[in-house]
């Protein structure tokens, strides 16, 4: 019978309760050795024999807590060679550590780890079986508590309706004018809303508080884009941001998720959250239909309150969540980072529902580590949409726009509201500090809906944003429809329109520009409203190559009061540029987009080599509500009033949304 050279077995599971591996165990204490990726094989003579062995040197020594007995498929049974050559356990290796184990050990072993894995696979199977019938006992429930309301939803109509989905990118035409033979080719690629199965109908249960009414900030994100090739061709192309949540209706093929964002407070609405809860560990679905931003080669989907996705541009397809190398370990992903347009790092920020309650991280150009974490020690909850940052520093918003919890379980009210009593305060964080090194500064409480840019003057932070005096999220007070609440708050001379005034709303909807200056030097704050409620406006951008840097131009939408007040949501009937300068007097000039017709958000595209801050383009979507079809305009930013150097006509009708960006090729 031929001799058998010794099998070796490691234990690097910490099984048996201690801190140190003692090599040599009983079978219960075997487990893995390094993968043969991590392993160089020796060839050496044993000092007790002439016979060749195989000596397995790991490289990194594994600590005895990274593994354990029962990730049975990390085991692996040692090889043995025996001195006629031949293998006792085909395909497997060992380690240098000898527990002296015959023929039949390695055969009881080998079964043992077979048992295991079948044991795994059975607990996995009743799992899923189980987990997949209380799932279908769950929606059986809320299938009957929950029905389809038969009453409209005025706004989700027109341009506002969802539109299906294309599964391959279809070719478009220049309708007018042409495209600039220096304008980078590239996508313009902007989120919105797209509600599907019939997530845009109000739901009716008068067991759990009556109706629920959909909110358009709920709907799916889906995301639009327009590809200018170099070869001159021209291709459109929309798709769904596929998120966990997404994925798991898509399979489900129905809405599963209740509506949690109600336009109106409802009792209803703490149920709904509840219940969400219960099932899927969530209080609201994630619908990913924010913003999209670029960072190292990545592009990104993100949405308030939720993950971010990274998007593959070409085809749109999602490629999962976006954790920064798996480096941002926040429940939540700011929709809005900012991208040091010296450094390349990105200035990312997520909240969360318990403390710490808001993280601020500065990830390095290549997207590959952290250069700086800081916990912001808030001691309340609230609502930053946007942050801003300047060539040193990072600009928080804490406003009184609450995330209530308490409201929401215990009134069924809406989870975000404004109270005007509350403080508000700014903060300049130094991108290399830390919580304490923060300078908070008092100023007069509002709303922020957006951040436009913020810069370094002497020893003065300039900083400039879009403020209200009440903020949309907020839930609808039951003595007012959407409509009539909304027209309310757009409206500023409300004895001229209503025979009587209500303060709670009137004219608080209404944006302006607004700038703040903060003196680090003395703490001193001098604020002031730079568009003096001239006109109302929403969706600012700059050129980003002046990100936290003195500039002159901000872009954004401006609201056609009466089409807006009709569907109770902001309709963009004109472009407008502002000049912010100091010589520039607060100039504002206006594109109109056309008759009947409305714009998205603007972005600025610079043209390639330019020196001047406005020397590029605005992109953008404009439809027209008369004959039903959307375009892209580009628009000579120097050359603001003017029309378009170039219209295309698009071969699908472009949905009103949020958030977009170009990425140059």
């Amino acid at each position: 019978m031929a001799s058998v050279a010794s099998t070796t077995f490691r234990c690097l599971g910490n099984t048996h309760g201690t801190s140190q591996c003692g090599y040599h165990h009983a079978v219960r204490y075997a487990a893995v050795v390094p993968q043969p990726s991590e392993r160089r094989i020796i060839r050496q003579k044993s000092k007790s024999s002439k016979k060749q062995i195989q000596k397995i040197q790991p490289q990194n020594k594994i600590h005895p807590s990274e593994t354990s007995l029962f990730d049975v498929e990390q085991w692996e049974i040692n090889d043995v060679a025996t001195t006629d050559g031949r293998r006792n356990v085909p395909g497997t290796h060992y380690s240098e550590y000898s527990a002296g184990l015959d023929r039949n050990s390695v055969r009881v072993l080998v079964q043992l780890k077979k048992w295991f894995q079948e044991q795994k696979e059975t607990v996995e199977v009743a799992g899923k079986q189980l987990l997949s019938a209380y799932q279908l006992a769950m929606t059986s429930i809320v299938d009957q508590l929950f029905v389809p309301s038969d009453e409209p939803v005025p706004f989700i109509k027109g341009n506002f309706a969802p539109v299906d989905e294309i599964v391959e990118k279809v070719r478009c035409h220049v309708l007018e004018g042409h495209i600039p033979e220096d304008f980078p080719p590239g996508c313009f690629i902007r989120n919105g809303p797209n509600p599907r199965f019939g997530a845009y109908q109000n739901l009716d249960s008068p067991l759990l508080g009556g109706k629920t009414y959909y909110n358009w900030f709920e709907g799916e994100g889906m995301l639009h884009a327009t590809y200018i090739e170099k070869d001159g061709s021209i291709w459109y192309k929309n798709k769904y941001v596929e998120t966990d949540s997404f994925k798991m209706e898509k399979e489900l093929g129905k809405r599963v998720y209740l509506p949690t964002m109600d336009e109106k407070s409802t009792p209803g609405l703490r149920f709904n959250r509840i219940i969400n809860l219960i099932r899927y560990g969530a209080p609201q679905r994630n619908p990913g239909n924010t913003s999209v931003f670029q960072h190292a080669g990545h592009v990104v989907a993100a949405a308030e309150g939720a993950k971010a996705y990274e998007i593959n541009i070409s085809d749109l397809s999602t490629k999962g969540e976006y954790n920064c190398d798996g480096q941002w370990n926040r429940r939540f992903f700011g929709p809005h980072p900012k991208v040091h347009p010296d450094t390349g790092e990105l200035v990312v920020f997520g909240f969360d529902i318990i403390p710490p309650y808001y993280v601020l991280g500065v990830l390095s150009g290549d997207g590959k580590k952290f250069a700086n974490k800081v916990d912001l020690g808030m001691d309340r909850l609230v609502l930053m949409h946007d942050i801003g940052i300047t060539e040193r520093h990072a600009i928080l918003y804490d406003f009184p726009v609450m995330m209530d919890l308490a409201n929401m379980l215990v009134n069924g009210g809406s989870i975000v509201s404004f109270d005007p009593t509350k403080y508000s305060r700014l903060g300049v964080l130094p991108l290399t500090g830390n919580s304490k090194s923060i300078k908070w500064f008092d100023v007069e409480t509002a709303c922020i809906s957006h951040h436009c840019n913020s810069y370094q003057d002497g020893d003065e932070i300039v900083v400039h944003g879009l403020c209200t005096q009440l903020i949309q999220l907020v839930a609808v007070p039951a003595k007012f429809d959407k409509v009539e609440w909304y027209s309310r708050g757009m409206t500023l001379d409300t004895e001229n329109y209503f025979e009587t005034k209500d303060p709670s709303v009137d004219g608080l909807l209404y944006e302006h520009l607004h700038e703040w200056r903060l003196n680090l030097r003395t703490g001193a704050v001098v604020e002031r409203n730079i568009t003096q409620n001239k006109f109302p406006l929403e969706l600012p951008k700059i050129n980003d190559r002046f990100n936290g840097k003195k500039y002159n131009y901000i872009y954004a939408c401006s609201e056609d009061l009466e089409a807006s007040k009709a569907v109770g949501y902001p309709m963009f009937k004109k472009l407008v540029k502002i000049d912010v300068s100091p010589a520039g007097n607060h100039m504002a000039i206006f594109h109109d987009v056309g008759e009947n017709s409305f714009c998205s958000e603007p972005v600025f595209v610079a043209r390639p080599g330019s020196l001047q801050e406005d020397d590029g383009w605005i992109v953008t979507y404009v439809h027209n509500e008369s004959t039903n079809v959307s375009d892209m305009i580009i628009v000579d930013a120097q050359r603001f009033e003017e029309k378009p150097v170039a219209r295309i006509r698009l071969p699908h009708r472009v949905p009103y949304g949020f958030h977009g960006a170009y990425i140059s090729q």
